[in-house]
């Protein structure tokens, strides 16, 4: 068995911390290259973006195609193509400024199967919205060139911890299905407005879409599939709570949508809280996660951010 730990202290909110320099690169030009899935067959091309990509609204999407700066199968777009299964978009956005990033790059663990990282904040995994060179696997591909970045799970924009990355298809292909057969224990600790009820509880409200890309919970959802949550009150301080958190299921911002159904929202989460800092973190932090890869049982831990340290708790 391999054990591999990277651990420390934990605390609320200390509104003085320094926090890590971010990075901001010059400009670039962003091409974004994707390809239809097959739920998308038969939309028209605009639906597709403002559905799979709702960064921007329809008449933005719209606009992008009559500017010519979108093409399918290396023909310029129209509005109104009607899209089929596999084919290649690729969009041109032109010089932009991406949003400054954190690009620390922590290993807390590797073998010649993967890389597991202390993921920092603000940084996405994969290019996505206004972010593209400022993202983890951008930057894996300049400091490993030899490689392919292949992200095994997702963490959000401001979500910080622990991160693994597979090092070959093969690698990756067994770690996908570990994470599908939930093979997987995940555990998460979570700074949230105000104080629970309980000492420990279980959310189990099915989560759906209700506006865009945004989640929820309740009536009128779209796509709504059920969702576990398990958490534990750890400790409280100024009005905010420390909880540990363990999701049995893996739905799209499943522990901010839950905690914030309950009135417990996530310390700096613009979109189901409060954003106090766009360039702090949010309170959740992937702590640990213990799974197989091949041969090898792993249980690795990332230490969390100064955000998080000053009091002891008994998270293990």
């Amino acid at each position: 068995m391999l054990v591999f730990a990277c651990s420390g202290g934990f605390c609320l909110i200390d509104r003085l911390i320094k926090m890590a320099r971010l990075h901001t690169l010059p400009p670039t030009e962003q091409v974004y290259q994707s390809h239809v899935p097959a739920r998308y067959i038969g939309c028209s091309i605009e639906k597709y973006f403002v559905s799979r990509f709702s960064y921007q609204s329809e008449k933005e999407w719209v606009a992008e195609i009559r500017a010519g700066r979108i093409t399918v199968n290396d023909r310029i777009a129209t509005p109104g193509m009607v899209l089929s299964e596999h084919d290649k978009i690729v969009t041109r956005a032109g010089l932009r400024t991406e949003p400054p990033a954190n690009r620390r790059l922590e290993i807390i663990f590797e073998n010649r199967h993967l890389r597991i990282f202390n993921k920092a904040a603000p940084i996405p995994v994969h290019p996505s919205g206004r972010y593209f060179q400022n993202s983890m696997t951008e930057l894996l591909k300049d400091v490993y060139p030899d490689e392919v970045p292949r992200p095994i799970q997702r963490l959000d924009l401001g979500t910080t911890g622990v991160i693994v990355f597979a090092r070959s298809r093969k690698a990756a292909a067994f770690l996908m299905h570990q994470f599908k057969g939930k093979n997987i224990y995940k555990e998460y600790l979570a700074l949230v407005e105000g104080t629970p009820r309980q000492k420990k509880f279980s959310i189990e409200t099915p989560i759906g879409k209700i506006k865009g890309a945004k989640r929820g919970v309740g009536a009128d959802l779209i796509g709504a599939k059920p969702a576990v949550t398990e958490v534990e009150w750890l400790s409280a301080q100024n009005g905010r709570s420390l909880l540990k958190v363990i999701p049995h299921s893996g739905r799209t911002n499943q522990i901010r949508v839950h905690l914030a159904s309950l009135g417990l929202p996530i310390m700096n989460d613009r979109v189901y809280g409060q954003e106090e800092n766009a360039n702090l973190p949010i309170g959740l932090h992937a702590h640990r996660i213990r799974f197989n890869c091949f041969d090898d049982q792993l249980d690795v831990t990332a230490a969390p951010p100064k955000l998080f340290s000053c009091q002891r708790t008994g998270t293990s």
